[in-house]
């Protein structure tokens, strides 16, 4: 079977891991789960190849030197078996080789200055971590919970959780569309790039959204989550600190959630939907339940929506790589986004018209919680 391009991911933790486990059972020790296959418009098919970790397992040496010698047997299959052109480094698996794959390592996972790079393993192959397509997604959310949560003609407060790459970009993407600086609030401890972007600007910075204290908390119309640091999950509680019974708009684009199901049950009048998940208009087809790995149908992670358009484009040209060699797609910057942008408007990937909520299609109307 000819596949184009390969998403390798860990696992997500609970009701996927036991779904996952239970279909497909367990991989044997340092390998990695059994391909599910997709395909996009009858040629661009694709393989989801999940290791066998947590997200949290990335945090820590060695689970960081397991993930890594579970990626790598999956990556060798992918290409030597599966001849994929595209890797996607999904999830908690972007972390485990550099920001920019440029950590040499071994075949068992350890750090080895006399090791390869991704790069240099597989010359030939497209690597991307999808960031880039999930902010242009993200960034489409972020237009349309403005107007939900009427940031801009109520002038209203919109807080962003987590300064990741796509924290970093949604606060760009906030600047750039001139919202005042009175109505945004950065919570995070990362403080690397951002003087660089406000400048002299006067938006407020806290460490934790508990810590956060403002005159009018009842103008915190919207939160930008993204992340899933432990330390920096939205919570009941901590929404209690920000909330004066006004609703609140949540866009959660972390993966695990950064509000969890269980703790928004405990809430009122909080709006939380799925985050930086790309709409297929058509063509989209899985040969697997997509519940297995935290999808539905017509609804593909950003990032995986990125390499499919990649794949997809880079097949139309007869697989001449050249015409994607000048992108970075391992930092999110404004020339590979407006190139994706136009990829996903060539192949009709956009923003579901109704959004989600734990893969769940939202049915409520503002007008019903006020």
């Amino acid at each position: 079977m000819k596949v184009d391009c390969a998403f390798i991911a860990n696992v997500l933790p609970g009701k996927f891991y036991e779904n996952i486990n239970t279909a497909q059972g367990r991989p044997v020790e340092y390998s990695f789960y059994k391909p599910l296959f997709l395909e996009f418009n009858k040629i661009t098919p694709g393989a989801f190849l999940a290791i066998d970790c947590y997200p949290e397992d990335c945090l820590n040496k060695f689970g960081i030197i397991k993930a890594r010698k579970q990626f790598l047997q999956a990556l060798k299959y992918a290409v030597e078996e599966l001849g994929v052109k595209i890797v996607l480094l999904s999830a908690s698996s972007k972390r485990l080789f550099g920001k920019e794959i440029e950590i040499k390592v071994n075949w068992s996972g350890n750090h080895d200055n006399y090791g390869f790079t991704l790069k240099e393993l597989y010359p030939d192959i497209l690597f991307t971590n999808g960031d880039n397509g999930t902010a242009v997604i993200l960034n489409l959310e972020i237009d349309s919970i403005l107007e939900k949560a009427e940031i801009i003609t109520k002038n209203n407060i919109v807080v962003i959780n987590g300064l990741g790459l796509l924290g970093l970009d949604s606060l760009q993407y906030l600047i750039d569309k001139n919202i005042p600086d009175e109505q945004i609030i950065i919570v995070s401890n990362h403080t690397n790039n951002l003087k660089e972007i406000i400048g002299l600007k006067n938006i407020q910075i806290f460490s934790s959204i508990n810590k956060i204290k403002i005159k009018n908390s009842n103008k915190i119309r919207a939160i930008i989550n993204c992340t899933h640091n432990p330390s920096s999950l939205i919570t009941a509680n901590n929404l209690n600190v920000i909330q004066n019974g006004q609703p609140i708009h949540v866009i959660d684009v972390a993966v695990p959630y950064g509000l969890s199901e269980i703790e928004l049950n405990k809430c009122t009048n909080i709006l939380r939907q799925d985050g930086g998940n790309a709409y297929f208009e058509s063509g989209l087809e899985f040969y697997f339940n997509p519940e297995l790995c935290g999808l539905t149908d017509n609804i593909l992670y950003g990032c995986f929506a990125e390499t499919v358009a990649l794949s997809s484009y880079v097949e139309d040209s007869g697989y001449k790589f050249n015409c994607v060699k000048s992108y970075d797609f391992f930092n999110v910057n404004f020339k590979t986004k407006e190139f994706l942008k136009e990829l996903f408007k060539k192949y009709k990937i956009s923003i579901a018209p109704i959004a989600y909520n734990f893969n769940r299609k939202i049915n409520f109307l503002i007008a019903d919680i006020l």
